[in-house]
């Protein structure tokens, strides 16, 4: 499943409107609806709000895992990558998200 996807699962199945999770988080509803859409990603910062706010874990979030539960906390590894990703266009960020790709096709 892809992040926007969960991300909007989450909310749904929260029960909570797009401006309730704003609010909640201090974020613009309008920036729930680009994640939801897949036009924008959560920052760093913001994953670790998602995280926190339904009790999953970040890789859960993030599409890693299929496990819900986690410690809200991110693997210091990840959190420096997603760090990294942030500060990349759009086209960087394609570019990571296909050598990911080939490079999980080899697991």
């Amino acid at each position: 499943m892809e992040m926007q996807t969960i991300i909007k699962r989450l909310r749904l199945d929260a029960g909570i409107t797009q401006k309730k999770l704003s609010e909640d988080l201090s974020i613009g509803q309008a920036t729930i609806s680009q994640w939801e859409s897949g036009t924008t990603k959560p920052t760093a910062d913001a994953l670790i709000a998602l995280s926190k706010y339904y009790g999953v874990s970040s890789d859960f979030i993030l599409g890693i895992s299929h496990e819900k539960e986690g410690d809200g906390k991110m693997d210091k590894d990840v959190e420096e990558c997603i760090a990294l990703i942030d500060n990349l266009t759009n086209y960087q960020r394609r570019l990571i998200k296909e050598l990911l790709k080939q490079i999980k096709a080899f697991d």
